[in-house]
């Protein structure tokens, strides 16, 4: 009986799992995204990607979600554009927390980015991106 307690025990701990993962994001994110875009953890900065019409924005929080001055860093993006073609966006400090770019190209459906965090010449870190254009 109690062999068939434990396993009744572990089984329920792998079947929550899932849901704590899940809670979490999958990135420790637990809040959501102030300027109605996707928030990605970029090495140890958060970044929020806001894409309406032309204009991509990345807001720069840090772990307490504080506003980090954007000055000093850019952002490479690879974007996924209509047609499969790949296309590339400097995002450049725009005041504030904010780097921003436009695309003069078309995408399809959602907006596909793989984005590279940079500060002066050193890496930050790279993060995906997958949401709707507004």
């Amino acid at each position: 009986m109690q062999h068939l307690l434990r396993t009744a025990v572990f089984a329920a701990s792998l079947m929550a799992a899932p849901a704590v993962v899940f809670a979490q994001g999958g990135h420790g994110h637990s809040h959501a995204a102030p300027n109605g875009g996707q928030i990605q953890q970029i090495g140890a900065v958060e970044g929020e990607l806001v894409v309406k019409g032309s204009d991509v924005t990345l807001f720069l929080v840090d772990e307490k979600e504080q506003k980090i001055d954007a000055a000093a860093y850019v952002a490479t993006a690879s974007v996924l554009a209509k047609g499969n073609q790949q296309k590339t966006v400097e995002l450049k400090p725009a005041g504030d927390n904010k780097l921003a770019a436009k695309i003069d190209f078309p995408v399809e459906g959602k907006f596909r980015a793989s984005l590279t965090l940079k500060k002066g010449t050193a890496e930050v870190g790279k993060a995906r991106y997958n949401l709707d254009t507004k």
